[in-house]
C-alpha cells in the first residue's frame, strides 16, 4: 500500500495554477527564443518579446524580474544543460578515446543545425557580457574536462602518444566544436565536413605503434 501511495504522488497532476504559470513562462522563453535569434542580443527589446508571446511587460517581469538579461540567460543555460547531458553519457559509455571525442563533436554539431538554438547560442555581443557571466562556458569547461581526463586515461594505456598537456589538448578541440557549432549555425560550413576534420585531428593522436 505505501508503494502504490508513493507512486500515486509521484504522478499527480499540477494545480491548474502552477501549470498555467508553467505554460506562461515557457511561453515567454519562447518568444525570446526566436526573437534573440531574429534580432541579436543589442536589437531584442522587452517589448517585442512581450508581444511575440501575446503578454504584457509588466506579465513579463513579474516572470523574469531582470528582464531580457534573465531570459537570455535561461535560455543559455538551457543548452548548457543539454549538452552537459549528452556530455556525460558519451563518457560514460562504450569507446575509444577518438569516437568519443566524435560523439561529443556530433552533439555540439546538432545543435548548431538547429534553426533557432543554433542562431541564438552563435550570438557574440560584448553587450552580453553581464548577463551572461554566471553561464558562460559552462558547458565547454564540463567538456573540457571529460576530454582531459579521457586523454590522460589514454596515454597512460598506451592507447594515445602525445607529450602535449591533455588539458591544452582538450581546450583547443572545445574551442574548435563550440566555433564549428557558430559556423554550422550560420550555414557556412557542412556539418559532415567538421565532422570528417575532427575524425582527422583525433585520429592522428592515436598510437600505431
Amino acid at each position: 500500500m505505501a508503494d502504490k501511495a508513493k507512486s500515486s504522488e509521484r504522478v499527480a497532476p499540477l494545480p491548474l495554477r502552477e501549470r498555467n504559470r508553467l505554460r506562461t513562462r515557457r511561453e515567454l522563453l519562447d518568444a525570446a527564443l526566436e526573437v534573440f535569434a531574429e534580432s541579436g542580443y543589442g536589437s531584442a527589446t522587452v517589448e517585442n518579446i512581450a508581444a511575440r508571446a501575446g503578454a504584457s511587460k509588466v506579465t513579463l517581469y513579474t516572470y523574469f524580474p531582470q528582464g531580457r538579461e534573465e531570459l537570455f540567460r535561461e535560455l543559455y543555460e538551457e543548452i548548457n544543460g543539454e549538452l552537459i547531458e549528452k556530455a556525460s553519457a558519451i563518457y560514460a559509455g562504450d569507446g575509444d578515446f577518438a569516437t568519443r571525442v566524435l560523439a561529443l563533436t556530433e552533439a555540439l554539431v546538432e545543435i548548431g543545425r538547429r534553426p533557432l538554438i543554433g542562431r541564438f547560442y552563435s550570438i557574440d555581443d560584448p553587450a552580453l557580457d553581464v548577463a551572461l557571466n554566471p553561464v558562460r562556458g559552462h558547458a565547454s569547461r564540463v567538456c573540457a574536462e571529460l576530454i582531459a581526463r579521457d586523454l590522460a586515461a589514454a596515454r597512460e594505456s598506451g592507447a594515445v602518444r602525445t607529450k602535449a598537456s591533455p588539458a591544452a589538448i582538450a581546450e583547443l578541440l572545445v574551442g574548435a566544436m563550440r566555433s564549428a557549432l557558430s559556423e554550422v549555425a550560420r550555414e557556412t560550413v557542412k556539418s559532415t565536413d567538421i565532422l570528417a576534420a575532427m575524425e582527422t585531428l583525433t585520429t592522428g593522436l592515436k598510437n600505431r605503434a
